[in-house]
């Protein structure tokens, strides 16, 4: 049984401050996961939370035409009037990138609403790329960060490297002792 099975099992309790503990689990490890914003919203709503609702809706391509969701997200726009606060009260912890095109959109309106307050805001794990003569600026969105399973190879060539380092430091301390 997966963690959104736990966190559905949650909510069917009535025990929606567990599946938001769940969900903040879930959303460190797959911070853009559809499923888990979508169920974050309901158990908000389940905590009578409705602006947390909104928070979470916001970075989902939920659409404005379902009534609750409307309500959520005018709930969360109404829970600060300073858009940098709306910002900072997002659980969002990937680029922008990551999350699907409407939510992209209303990050967009937000961050455009933040610089004309003259605030600061940067979503988590934006990177800007300077533009150089020579040097494709587009081609860096194509990036993707190493996966795990990438990692695991390069710490095996590190563990091997290490110990190949020791073995030569022990044969040459004993050939130092022999000779």
């Amino acid at each position: 049984m997966g963690a959104l099975d736990r966190v559905q099992e949650d909510l069917a309790r009535g025990e929606p401050w567990n599946a938001r503990k769940r969900l903040g689990a879930v959303l460190e490890r797959e911070p853009a996961s559809q499923p888990a914003l979508d169920l974050l919203a309901f158990a908000c709503l389940a905590m009578d939370d409705v602006a947390g609702a909104g928070a979470a809706w916001f970075l989902t391509d939920r659409d404005e035409s379902d009534p609750v969701v409307r309500d959520a997200l005018a709930a969360f726009a109404a829970s600060s009037d300073r858009s940098v606060v709306l910002a900072r009260r997002l659980p969002m912890n990937a680029p922008s990138r990551a999350y699907p095109p409407r939510a992209r959109e209303r990050l967009a309106l937000l961050e455009s609403r933040i610089r004309a307050a003259g605030d600061d805001w940067e979503p988590p794990g934006e990177v800007h790329y300077v533009a150089q003569d020579g040097v494709d600026v587009e081609a860096f969105d194509e990036w993707t960060e190493p996966t795990v399973r990438d990692r695991s190879g390069v710490k095996l060539v590190a563990a091997v490297l290490v110990l190949a380092m020791l073995g030569g430091v022990t044969l040459a301390t004993l050939l130092t002792v022999l000779f």
